[in-house]
């Protein structure tokens, strides 16, 4: 059976990899009981599971049944995404060393909606833990708290076979840099230790020990647009900024001095310094619009300004990219490419790469594809912009997905991967008749269930109504490797090629 890789003449191939996911791989790793307890004892998330006396007895047990026990140990500690907040700071504050007794007044206190409970929690802390809310405060940034893209309920067995996998992609791309994960908000703006790198840390050494690329991802990101900078002035979103591009562009300067891949280069080779600037949807205009601008009044040329150190101090071998979905719409795909060319208008050269997610539905048409990779040509050759995919998935759309679903389907799971297949053939030759030279390609769903889109969907069909369970929707078909149970026995055999796929 085909894996569902695009068939282009390109060896860079890249794919997604959270930091749960780098974690519940290196647990499959661990070669004896030794490296098992030290991954352990280091692991912001599993070091409070476990005892001393718990790790003490790991020696005893059968070491292939003791990294089950632990990755199931560690999707304990994650709730799922679609459950209530209360839940997940119950879960969170349960992971941290305080008091029980305290964790139950700071339960009762979020409960009032009048209080910001992140200004409380700081205050509190410091109060009740004058000489340990530091550390407190770390475990806090340190823990996740809730599971994304099925991470919780995924067999072992599945990320098994994701390692058995991993000697086919020559790059991990990591979301462990964006200014949320970096950034811990418990501490105050002008302490040192606010910048902390521990997952960015965690998912290169990673990629260290496996001889893998990096391309780290992403300084100035959607979401810490939605979510992160929420009820902040433009003055403090600039200054914050700033001093996170300084420390991270020092932070990937200092690792990659320090460390090597066999072929003697460094393990970060590629950056997403913007990531989403324009909005998905059009503005009562009827324009899509600069996201930054329309909230906070920051322009392109501010955000040029904010990444000049970037450019200055710009690590050697490593490419800048500027990152996008949904460049098969048009009109969005010439907000994007104005957005571009504003940037290295502004910054002359800041930006080498332009990144087209390309997560795709098979609403998609084959026309819509066509015109984005002829623009891509056009960009390429006149401006000399390289083009990379990288983030693709092919998977069902919500109303597509309705229609694989129930006691009698009305198009079944062999339907769909056989459409895939040839969607996937005809996508392959556009790309490859439009002359455009990719420098690199990156999967995001990697697995049928390890997988954003079939989050996204269930999500949605819950919330109206339409089912009652996740396990309603088993899948959306958007992985790289076709894990659904329908396909468990054929896909042991099959290695991700560049150009179609080998059987062993």
């Amino acid at each position: 059976m085909d894996l569902y890789n695009l068939h282009l003449n390109n060896s860079n191939i890249g794919g997604y990899f959270s930091s749960e996911q780098l974690n519940m791989l290196s647990i499959v790793q661990c070669q004896t009981h030794e490296e098992l307890i030290t991954f352990v004892s280091q692991c912001e998330q599993l070091k409070r599971s476990f005892s001393k006396a718990d790790l003490q007895n790991f020696i005893s047990k059968d070491l292939e049944q003791l990294k089950r026990n632990v990755f199931e140990k560690y999707q304990d500690t994650l709730v799922s995404h679609n459950s209530d907040r209360s839940v997940i700071i119950d879960n969170t504050l349960h992971h941290l060393n305080i008091k029980p007794e305290d964790v139950e007044i700071i339960k009762r206190i979020y409960n009032d909606k009048n209080i910001e409970i992140i200004t409380y929690i700081k205050e509190y802390i410091k109060n009740k833990y004058p000489n340990d809310y530091k550390e407190i405060f770390k475990q806090a940034h340190r823990f996740i708290s809730v599971e994304r893209d099925q991470n919780k309920n995924i067999q072992y067995d599945e990320f098994v076979l994701l390692n058995d996998k991993l000697s086919s992609f020559d790059t991990l791309l990591i979301g462990s840099g964006k200014p949320e994960v970096v950034i811990n908000k418990f501490l105050d703006e002008n302490d040192r230790e606010q910048f902390d790198f521990y997952f960015a840390k965690n998912d290169l050494d990673f990629a260290f020990k496996n001889n893998k690329h990096i391309r780290f991802h992403s300084l100035l990101t959607k979401g810490s647009a939605e979510s992160f900078f929420q009820g902040r002035t433009k003055e403090e979103i600039l200054n914050t900024l700033t001093s996170y591009v300084k420390t991270t562009i020092d932070f990937v300067n200092e690792y990659n001095s320090k460390h090597r891949l066999a072929d003697g280069t460094a393990v970060i080779n590629a950056i997403d310094l913007f990531n989403e600037i324009v909005s998905f949807d059009k503005n009562s205009q009827g324009q899509y619009e600069n996201i930054w601008e329309s909230r906070y009044g920051i322009t392109i040329n501010d955000l040029c300004n904010i990444f000049e150190y970037a450019k200055t101090h710009k690590p050697e071998g490593v490419s800048y990219l500027y990152n996008e979905p949904f460049l098969e719409d048009s009109e969005r795909r010439k907000k994007v490419v104005e957005v571009l060319q504003s940037i290295n208008s502004s910054s002359n050269g800041l930006i080498d790469t332009l990144g087209s997610q390309m997560h795709i539905t098979f609403r998609t048409s084959d026309e819509q594809i066509r015109e984005c990779f002829n623009d891509f040509k056009m960009l390429q050759d006149t401006k000399n912009i390289n083009i990379q995919i990288t983030e693709f998935d092919l998977s069902l759309s919500e109303s597509e997905t309705l229609k694989t679903i129930g006691n009698n389907p009305e198009v079944s799971y062999e339907d769909v991967y056989s459409m895939k297949r040839d969607r996937i053939n005809s996508i392959s030759s556009i790309i490859n008749n439009s002359g455009v030279k990719l420098n690199g390609i990156s999967y995001w769903s990697l697995t049928d269930n390890v997988d954003c889109n079939l989050e996204r969907v269930r999500t949605k069909l819950l919330s109206k109504g339409i089912i009652s369970d996740i396990g309603q929707v088993p899948t959306v078909c958007g992985g790289l490797i076709p894990t659904s149970s329908q396909y468990t026995n054929l896909y042991n055999d099959i290695d991700i090629q560049t150009e179609g796929y080998k059987k062993h």
